[in-house]
């Protein structure tokens, strides 16, 4: 026990030596960091390397949902990390399913595309999405796993780029995981801000899990990846509820 101790107590003495601070734009914190954001976006690029070459990606998004690349783009714009160079991409997929990436990289299946009816809710989807980006909590996810599985070449300083592509291969596992529940309902807080921000109403986001619920319940065989293990649609529906009340105090 007493070797365990003290082994954690030098990884943790190595790890975070070379960490960095990192203002969270979206708690208003200064927060102690392993991955810098220049780490994070690097994490992307490889992990979304890793994507394109392990799915079928949508070379013209427009077909699939017509409106989609703006409508991406205006919610790019008005959340509270707008500098980062976001790419998004569209699946083939029948799943219900969506999920973002550390660095700005947001992945749409056809399957939930196909449910959506308005640019209202897939701009509040987008939005929730890049709401897990702005709050880092892939990179929060990731720096946990690094507790039971650290990259040899930080742990060792063999070399960054050898780290950062070893951790991408941890991000691309954790990608396809759940989130807690409070990050759930954060990012969908944040999603339907960033939807109201760009212009959109975030009742599209009400409208969307009223349709998820219905799915749910009269078509069980349809695979509604997006919520699962999420929390229960009535809460997140509550949730929403009291986030477009908020916002239209705010006008």
């Amino acid at each position: 026990m007493k070797k365990i101790v003290i082994f954690l107590g030098l990884v943790s003495a190595i790890l975070f030596s070379g960490c960095a601070t990192y203002y969270n734009p979206v708690t208003g914190k200064q927060e102690t960091t392993v991955y810098t954001e220049k780490d994070e976006i690097d994490m992307g690029i490889a992990v979304d390397k890793k994507i394109c070459s392990e799915f079928k990606i949508v070379e013209n998004p427009e077909k699939v949902f017509p409106g989609f690349t703006s409508i991406c783009a205006r919610v790019a714009r008005s959340n509270d990390r707008s500098h980062l160079n976001y790419t998004f991409r569209v699946i083939e997929n029948n799943q219900v399913n969506a999920f973002s990436i550390p660095g700005g990289f947001v992945y749409v299946y056809t399957g939930l595309l196909k449910q959506i009816s308005s640019p209202d809710e897939l701009a509040c989807i987008i939005g929730h999405e890049i709401g897990h980006i702005c709050n880092r909590d892939g990179v929060h996810r990731l720096e946990k796993q690094i507790l039971y599985s650290i990259p040899a070449s930080i742990l060792f300083g063999s070399g960054r780029q050898k780290a950062i592509q070893q951790a991408a291969d941890t991000v691309f596992t954790l990608s396809m995981l759940k989130y807690s529940r409070s990050q759930e309902i954060e990012a969908d807080t944040l999603g339907m801000t960033y939807a109201y921000r760009a212009g959109f109403n975030p009742e599209g986001m009400i409208s969307f899990f009223k349709k998820m619920e219905e799915l749910e319940k009269n078509h069980p065989s349809i695979p509604l990846t997006f919520l699962r293990d999420h929390p229960e649609i009535k809460e997140r529906i509550r949730n929403a509820q009291s986030v477009v009340n908020k916002l239209k105090q705010e006008k």
